[in-house]
């Protein structure tokens, strides 16, 4: 799963790994964002359409595995300025039984180990308790240039 590619339609054969199938969505009219997963060719995955979204961005596709039921993966990103909208995860929670969104949700809270809590994040706590979802969040992932900045998730 990848968050922020950069990546532009014209460069269309950008970041391809070998015995991997490579699915994106590329920003339009802007610069950085889009999101891309890969899946390895011996999977049992294909692409789907995402339903249109506001304002996340999203690649997403199906995981068949024998003895187990369709697993729906999507690759998610919303851009820091944008709010985090309930029609946007409830159409992704949409596109089967089981669906789990990874990326990148610009959504910050000390519950998670965040360094502070942003708007984005109370509304996601607010939304898994009313909608029925879990938030596992990450490690840290993002650390800055700047040594007087403590790493955040």
């Amino acid at each position: 799963m990848v968050q922020e590619t950069h990546l532009k339609p014209r460069l269309s054969n950008a970041c391809k790994i070998s015995n991997f199938v490579q699915l994106r969505t590329d920003r339009q009219g802007a610069p950085k964002g889009g999101t891309a997963l890969y899946y390895n060719r011996s999977l049992y995955c294909c692409p789907i359409d995402t339903p249109p979204l506001v304002n996340i961005e999203a690649t997403a596709c199906r995981l068949s595995m024998t003895g187990h039921g369709i697993l729906i993966l999507v690759s998610v990103y919303l851009p820091p300025k944008k709010k985090l909208l309930r029609s946007d995860l409830e159409a992704l929670f949409a596109l089967g039984d089981a669906v789990i969104l990874f990326g990148d949700f610009n959504s910050k809270s000390t519950n998670w180990n965040c360094n502070y809590t942003n708007s984005n994040g109370r509304k996601m706590e607010a939304l898994a308790e009313d909608i029925h979802f879990n938030i596992i969040p990450t490690f840290t992932n993002h650390y800055h240039n700047n040594d007087n900045y403590r790493p955040d998730i």
